[in-house]
């Protein structure tokens, strides 16, 4: 997760800052670098659509020169997105990953001892497809171009790496985004199912009035949380789920013309080119994987404690 951070600070597509304060602030903007990321998006941006028009100019496959348009077609909303999200959204998200680092800090805080980690085995098949992904990203021009190195090939294999990665993180924010929402209320539920349900079911009518009211403040603290997650998630999905729809168009496009460019040049054979198009099918899959496994955990809350309810002086909330 770290490593995707950093990464994500080298596309230039997060533009704030983590540090070590155990309060609730957890990152916060750096305007210079802000600021550099915008500066640096539009250079290379200008740079990769001149070298794209210049590359559909001296194609004579109609195939390939669709492809090149469609693909610089939709690449200007998904740039307009970036800048725009960096020049005027900067303060929501701050504040929303600081709500997320918030909860899972009081999710962890529940178990005694402290639970470190990030989910199970699924998360973690999950963040390393996510690395694999972003390998791919950053090579996989060296191997479709066939010229020798120069200090041009250097110059637009940053440029179109810089726009591709930056057009893929939506989903990859996405992926992680609802892979954290999933993880919340996995770990919540985990804690109501093995801890907070066995306290309950251990309350009698004799129980005493400081037992009852422990266990009323701790079951009051989970529906707190679980309230919390699902505001949290609402705030997210209106910031990120938007551009993501525009990343699914371009990703779905792209799928359908690589797809159709291999059939018309006979590229079936082609190991690169089989590479390119699962690299797309697997963003696509690390977005429904994780939208399915955040979706599943939000329909597994249960708040049944049996006659809990008919205990002398404890309230239901």
């Amino acid at each position: 997760l770290r490593y995707i951070f950093r990464y994500a600070q080298f596309i230039g597509t997060i533009f704030f800052c983590l540090h070590n304060k155990k309060d609730d602030e957890t990152v916060f903007i750096r305007n210079w670098l802000k600021w550099l990321n915008v500066t640096h998006r539009f250079l290379t941006f200008t740079r990769f659509f001149w070298s794209l028009l210049e590359s559909i100019s001296i194609k004579t496959n109609r195939v390939q020169q669709v492809l090149h348009v469609m693909r610089l077609v939709l690449s200007i909303p998904n740039v307009a997105v970036i800048l725009g999200y960096h020049i005027f959204r900067g303060p929501e998200i701050v504040d929303l990953v600081n709500q997320f680092l918030r909860l899972f800090r009081q999710v962890s805080d529940l178990f005694k001892p402290k639970t470190p980690g990030f989910g199970g085995r699924r998360e973690l098949i999950l963040i390393l497809l996510n690395l694999v992904s972003f390998a791919h990203e950053q090579t996989y021009l060296w191997f479709t171009i066939r010229k020798g190195f120069s200090w041009r090939f250097i110059i637009d294999w940053w440029c179109d790496f810089y726009l591709v990665s930056a057009t893929n993180i939506f989903i990859h924010i996405n992926s992680i985004g609802y892979l954290s929402r999933g993880v919340l209320y996995s770990e919540l539920n985990r804690y109501v199912y093995t801890n907070l349900r066995i306290q309950l079911q251990k309350l009698n009518t004799s129980g005493s009035q400081q037992k009852i009211q422990k266990v009323q403040n701790r079951l009051e603290k989970c529906i707190s949380l679980y309230r919390e997650i699902y505001h949290t998630s609402i705030m997210f999905y209106k910031l990120f789920v938007p551009p993501l729809f525009l990343a699914l168009i371009y990703k779905v496009v792209l799928i359908a013309l690589i797809g159709l460019n291999m059939a018309v040049e006979f590229y079936i054979n082609s190991f690169v080119f089989w590479i390119l198009l699962g690299k797309h099918v697997l963003d696509l899959f690390l977005v429904t994987a994780s939208v399915e496994g955040a979706v599943n955990q939000f329909l597994n809350i249960g708040m049944q404690f049996g006659n809990v309810g008919d205990l002398s002086k404890f309230q239901t909330t």
